[in-house]
This record gives C-alpha cells, structure tokens and sequence, in this order.
C-alpha cells in the first residue's frame, strides 16, 4: 500500500513536468503562476492521504495554494534563510523512503525510468516542498504568532465563562505501570556474534562476498549480494559510517557493531564524496526465548500484586520506564476516555486496585492498575492553565493569519482564473 502512494506521487509530479503544453493557468501570484495540472496534483495527493472528499472543493484548495505561493514570496522579501544543508539532508532521506518501498534499486530506477523521472527529480521535488514549508513556518514565527500574546485576565475570563462545561474532569483513575522491554538475551548475541565470526573466516579462507552475503546475511540487500548502493556521510550509522568511510576499494572490514547487529563491510566504490558498499548483516534481536522470560517474570509479578505485593514498590525495581518507575509507576491521571485506546478495555475490566492480566504490544509487556478513583469534579484554573493558553493562542495566531494574509494580500497581484 505505502509502495503505492508513493507510486501515484511520483507519478502525479511526473505528469505535472510536461503539463505546461497542455494545462491552463488557474492563477497568478506576483510573477508566479499555478496551473491547472497543480491544483489536480494537490487535490491527488489529499485524496491519496486520506482527506475527506467535502474538504476537497477545488476553489478553496486553489485558494490555500494561492496564499502559500504568497507567504513563500513574502518570506523571501523579508530575508527569511532556510538551512539548505539541511533541507537537501532531509530530502535525501526522503528518497530513501521511497527507495525502501522498492524490493531493489533496479526496480526503483526502473519505475523511474517509465516515468521519465530521475531520482535527483524527485530529491529536487521534496528540497522545493521542504523549503516552502520551512519559510512558512519561520515567517509565521517571527511575524505572526511572535506577536500573539495571551494574558492572565484573558484566561480566567474564558475559564469562568466555560468552566461548567470546558473544566469538568469526569471520574478519572491514577494510573500506575510496570513496563518490561523484550530484550535479545546474551546467549542470542553470542550466537549471532558467533554466526558473523565463522562468516569472516569464511571471507579470510577467500569466500566470495556476494555469495556469502546472498547466503547468510540477515539484511533485505542479501537479494543484491549484499550491495547497499552508494552512500554519503549521515546516512548510515555512524559505526558502519565510520568503517566504511576509513577503507580503500576492495577492503573487507572487521566485525562492525551496530545498533541493528554485526555488520562486515566491503567497500565496493569510492565516488567523490560517496561511498558503494556491500556488507554481510547478522541481526541481535530478542527471539520467542526472550518473550517467554519476560512473560514469566511479569506473571510472577502480578501474582505478587494479587498476594498483597505494593505495585508501587514493584515498578521502582523492575519497571524498565525510568520517568514513571522513579514515581512507583504512576503515568498520569486519566478518566476511561483517556486512557491509551489499546489498553482501555483489559485498564477498565479490571477492577480499582487489582492488575491488569499481562499485555503485550510491539516488543514491549505491560502491567496497570488502576490505584485510586477520583469522582468527577471542575477542575481548577491552575489544573487546566496551560491547555487554556494553548487554545486561545491558538484562536488568536489564527485571527491573526488571517488579518495577515488579507493585508498582503492588498499589497500583491493575485488573479484567480478557475
């Protein structure tokens, strides 16, 4: 599905390269112009986003890239810099996104190619879209929100006007937990440890290293013996950086220790400033050993609770979430709305003061208990003080764009041909 998207993104920036020969001009900013293939474009990529279909009026979307070519334009008359280091940092990582989806660089530049696009079109695509993006956002910064200000008085007056409605805190519950990360044990480590050691004998009793990396690498680049393709510095690890980047044509690295499992490297190509590399992978990851030891210990655990055992007591020693284990595993106050949606059935199931049974999700075992109810009640002005200024500074930023925008408006020539 993702590979997908991507594919209709591409496809739609593809098709908007050539649309001047056929497109028509829906409006014009200063000395730039939109196209009609844009507003399609923009429209595509909404709908492929999951936007509903009544926001998707094409007028009011032509009419939001309007005042964004405008706020862009403004940006640059007031001087506004971007870090173009950085912005071409992200954009490349964004490529990088798109090539993941791919199950080969052969097959990436392959729909590329159909498409009459080259991967450094559509880097220079995400560098434009990060740009703008950038000078919006310090635009707004320094001229619109930096002059937003929200005073006490203004709070207590909202919050005495819609207390009885804003301020109610239903009947909520402390919530404590003990979490529990299902870690690759010792004896996985050495063993892959181990698997990469036999590997590089393998290598130094002259192994070819594309048909070992095809063989044994755990690393989805197996498929290509191995071949990473070239890469710049920041875009790998910086273990598997540093080896790569320090070894000449030809080499082949000792074990390199990643966060991602032991690596051996072989730098296949030097390219300016980039490097080709292959490498042989063997993964550290927790196996079905590992999730069972964690299960136990989290069963002893509630079992403990159950018998009498302070859960409290029990977070600060095994919790493995420092901020809430320091507390005794106290995350918060939450009535039944609140609480973290894919917990909230077994958190509420379970009655006040007794454990949750054993959860699991994405490699981490939780326990909850729900320790003290507190009955509904208005909360404070001192409880609800900063949700309050985020909503009224919100509301006026938004009154004040809108003023902004209207006067520069004035100020531009903007024509809307739709």
């Amino acid at each position: 599905m993702k590979r997908a998207i991507w594919i209709v993104l591409i496809i739609s920036i593809a098709l908007s390269v050539h649309a001047e020969l056929v497109d028509k001009i829906v409006a014009r900013v200063g000395n730039e112009i939109i196209l009609y293939s844009e507003l399609e474009r923009q429209i595509n990529q909404m709908r492929t986003a999951g936007i509903q279909a009544e926001l998707l009026e094409p007028s009011q979307i032509l009419n939001h890239m309007v005042e964004q070519k405008l706020m862009v334009q403004k940006a640059k008359d007031m001087d506004i810099k971007v870090d173009e280091a950085a912005i071409n940092k992200y954009a490349e990582n964004y490529v990088q996104q798109v090539k993941s989806q791919y199950p080969s660089e052969a097959a990436f530049q392959a729909d590329l190619a159909k498409m009459r696009f080259t991967q450094r079109d559509l880097q220079n695509f995400f560098a434009a879209q990060i740009t703008e993006n950038a000078l919006m956002e310090q635009l707004n910064a320094q001229h619109i929100a930096k002059k937003v200000m929200v005073s006490d008085a203004e709070m207590m007056e909202y919050y005495e006007a819609t207390k009885d409605t804003m301020a109610v805190k239903p009947v909520s519950w402390d919530l404590r937990m003990i979490m529990r990360e299902v870690k690759a044990s010792q004896e996985t480590e050495r063993l892959a440890e181990s698997q990469i050691q036999e590997i590089l004998s393998s290598l130094a009793n002259g192994a070819d290293f594309a048909e070992l990396a095809s063989g044994s690498s755990d690393c989805p680049s197996s498929q290509q013996g191995g071949d990473l393709g070239y890469f710049k510095r920041g875009m790998m690890v910086k273990p598997f950086e540093d080896a790569a980047f320090s070894m000449q044509v030809g080499e082949i690295s000792g074990i390199v220790k990643t966060q991602f499992g032991y690596h051996i490297i072989k730098v296949t190509d030097i390219r300016g400033d980039e490097v080709r590399a292959s490498h042989i992978l063997k993964i550290v990851e927790a196996g079905e050993v590992d999730e069972e030891r964690e299960m136990t210990l989290m069963n002893n655990l509630r079992e403990r609770i159950l018998n009498g055992d302070d859960f409290s007591v029990l977070a600060q020693e095994y919790s493995q979430d420092p901020a809430s284990a320091a507390d005794g595993g106290l995350i918060g106050e939450f009535s039944e709305e609140e609480f973290p949606e894919l917990f909230a059935m077994p958190i509420m199931s379970s009655p006040v003061g007794s454990p949750t049974q054993v959860l699991k999700n994405e490699g981490l075992i939780y326990l909850f208990i729900r320790d003290r109810e507190i009955p509904a009640r208005t909360m404070t002005f001192d409880e609800i003080k900063d949700q309050l200024k985020a909503y009224i500074s919100q509301i006026k930023q938004m009154e004040a764009y809108d003023n902004w925008i209207e006067d520069a408006k004035k100020d531009a020539f903007i024509q809307i041909s739709l």
